[in-house]
C-alpha cells in the first residue's frame, strides 16, 4: 500500500497561508511567483513548474482544445503533460507528507489530473493569490480535497 503525498497549490500570496498546513517543503518555479513574508520550509526551484505565458484559458478549460498554444509556444496538452511530470516526482519524493507548490499556470494541469476537479469550475473561479488548493496523490493517481474558491 503507497501512502498519500498531501500537495499545496498556491499562485502568491502570504506565506501564513500556509501555516496551518506545515508543509516540509515549498516548491517554486524558477523566476515564477513568491509568497510575501517568511516561509518555515525549504525552498527548491524545480524548471517543470514554470508558467506558460497567456493562456488561452477558454480554448484549453471549456472548448478542451488543448493544441492551442500559449504566448509562450507550448499547447496545453504540453503543459498539462509538463506539470504532471514534475508533480508527480515531487509526490513520489513526499509520500506520507505534505508540501506545497507555488506556480502561474497550475489551473490547467489540476483540471486535467485530479479527480473531483472540473474544467468548467477552473474556469468559472480562477485562482487568486492567497487561495490554497489541496490535493493528494498515490497509486490511484490525483484527488482533489479541497480549497477551490467557489
Amino acid at each position: 500500500m503507497m501512502c498519500a503525498a498531501r500537495v499545496l497549490c498556491l499562485v502568491g500570496g502570504e506565506a501564513a497561508a500556509l501555516a496551518p498546513y506545515r508543509p516540509v517543503r515549498l516548491y517554486v518555479a524558477p523566476d515564477g511567483p513568491r509568497l510575501a513574508g517568511a516561509v518555515d520550509a525549504p525552498v527548491e526551484e524545480r524548471a517543470g513548474l514554470a508558467g506558460p505565458g497567456l493562456a488561452p484559458r477558454d480554448r484549453w478549460l471549456l472548448a478542451g482544445e488543448l493544441a492551442a498554444p500559449a504566448a509562450g509556444g507550448e499547447s496545453g496538452q504540453q503543459v498539462v503533460d509538463r506539470f504532471a511530470g514534475t508533480l508527480a516526482e515531487i509526490a513520489d519524493r513526499h509520500r506520507g507528507q505534505t508540501v506545497a507548490v507555488l506556480a502561474d499556470g497550475l489551473e490547467l494541469p489540476l483540471a486535467a489530473l485530479c479527480a473531483g476537479l472540473s474544467p468548467a469550475r477552473v474556469h468559472a473561479a480562477p485562482l487568486a493569490p492567497g487561495d490554497v488548493v489541496v490535493v493528494e496523490y498515490d497509486a490511484d493517481g490525483w484527488r482533489y480535497l479541497s480549497g477551490w474558491p467557489a
